[in-house]
């Protein structure tokens, strides 16, 4: 006990508490010139009574979520909660989730003029927070489907219903800027780019709104290397790939692996409507794509096919879990243990050298 006192003492005397020591902290730093140490105090030189053990995190991603044609009428009868009723409960225990918005909100009727152009008015937003979604990509090829005044309404309306937002802004900087989240602790950054635009006019610059690029590799490479600077974790969304195609272009291998040498943790892929496999490079996972999350009565198979992604981290690592799950008539639903095991298999033979358990994804070797 006198030594337990003794020891109080001490570290009252250089500063220290209990109160200063982060369960995320990989570099404790002693004020070396007060006392003449020469090297900094490492996690290890804190007692072990002062250390906190860090918490499992988990974040959930989907993929693409477009409230129009069908789902219009749907929500509008059935309310703002009736598509997700049954993923609301996975979503909400997560400390934290994220959707890709591939829907304008806005009022607007000023349409970019392109094939099929997506907007839902502000309070279907309202079914996104209810099932417990807490960021949105903005990153994507439909955001500016009603040009710049669509993009600063939907950035007004998730501002208003309280939904942060990566991946566009109304000028480069904000476009281009991380979200960063302290979770269980632990400081985690998102990002999101898109490399799939109709028109270089959708580019965020210094003047003008507009959507996070990420057709500029060594751009995006940049800003991952910066961000990880000051954070534990980044995890970047991209938007992405070949629609319908059920594996990533080579180019997708290739620039994962970039995003990861820079900096990233984990890489989560969007827009080719369908779900694609996964890859672990340097023990950091690769979802290539996730699909369509919400999508109109019009969709069947392949690109109904759901789920969602547990982004877990855990003692210093990053897994991934999948639980599948199928758009049926405007509605998320659960079609049981033969539907799961059937896209568990068909997922690990997309996949690179990875098999799955129980759910879990896991590298072969």
């Amino acid at each position: 006990m006198k030594k337990l006192i003794g020891l109080m003492i001490v570290l009252v005397l250089v500063g220290c508490s209990a109160t200063t020591v982060e369960k995320n902290s990989k570099d404790l730093t002693s004020k070396s010139e007060e006392l003449g140490i020469e090297r900094p105090l490492n996690e290890e030189a804190v007692p072990a009574f002062l250390q906190k053990e860090l918490e499992p995190i988990e974040i959930i991603f989907v993929g693409d979520v477009m409230m129009e044609w069908s789902l219009k009428n749907t929500i509008n009868t059935k309310g703002v909660d009736y598509p997700f009723q049954n993923v609301k409960e996975d979503i909400q225990k997560a400390d934290y989730a994220v959707a890709n918005l591939e829907t304008a909100i806005t009022t607007s009727n000023n349409s970019f003029g392109k094939q099929y152009n997506f907007k839902a008015n502000p309070i279907k937003l309202e079914g996104l927070v209810n099932a417990g979604f807490d960021l949105v990509s903005l990153a994507n090829n439909h955001t500016m489907d009603y040009r710049e005044e669509g993009l600063l309404d939907t950035i007004k309306y998730l501002r208003e219903y309280g939904i942060d937002f990566v991946g566009a802004g109304k000028n480069s900087e904000e476009a281009y800027a991380s979200h960063t989240v302290v979770l269980n602790d632990q400081k985690v950054t998102f990002l999101a780019f898109s490399r799939v635009l109709p028109d270089v006019s959708w580019y965020a610059t210094d003047t003008k709104p507009g959507i996070a690029s990420g057709y500029q590799e060594e751009r995006v490479i940049d800003i991952i290397e910066k961000e990880k600077v000051d954070t534990d974790y980044v995890l970047v969304y991209m938007h992405w790939g070949i629609e319908r195609a059920n594996r990533p272009e080579n180019y997708q291998r290739d620039y994962a692996r970039k995003m990861i040498d820079a900096g990233a943790d984990a890489v989560i892929g969007a827009h080719p409507h369908v779900l694609q496999g996964f890859e672990f490079y340097d023990g950091k996972p690769i979802a290539y794509s996730l699909g369509n999350f919400l999508f109109p009565d019009y969709i069947t198979g392949p690109t109904a096919e759901t789920g969602l992604l547990s982004i877990i981290i855990e003692e210093e690592q990053v897994k991934m879990k999948f639980n599948p799950f199928y758009i049926d008539n405007d509605v998320i639903v659960d079609k049981g243990e033969d539907y799961r095991n059937r896209i568990y298999q068909y997922l690990e033979g997309i996949s690179y050298d990875v098999f799955i358990e129980d759910g879990e994804i896991k590298p072969k070797n």
